[in-house]
C-alpha cells in the first residue's frame, strides 16, 4: 500500500511524494494533495487486482 502526502516548498509550490518513491511537483497544495490522493487510490486498486489474480 502506498501512503502519498505532500510538501509546501518555499517558492509557493508543493511536492506530492509516497515512500514507494513516486514524486511530483505541483503549482499549488491543492492540487499536489488531490495527485497524492490519486496515487494512493491507484495503488490500492493495483494491488486489489493482483491479489484477485492471484
Amino acid at each position: 500500500m502506498c501512503y502519498a502526502d505532500t510538501t509546501d516548498n518555499p517558492d509557493g509550490t508543493a511536492a506530492a511524494h509516497c515512500y514507494c518513491g513516486w514524486s511530483n511537483t505541483y503549482p499549488d497544495h491543492d492540487t499536489a494533495d488531490a495527485a497524492a490522493e490519486n496515487h494512493a487510490r491507484e495503488a490500492e486498486a493495483a494491488e486489489a487486482e493482483f491479489a484477485a489474480a492471484h
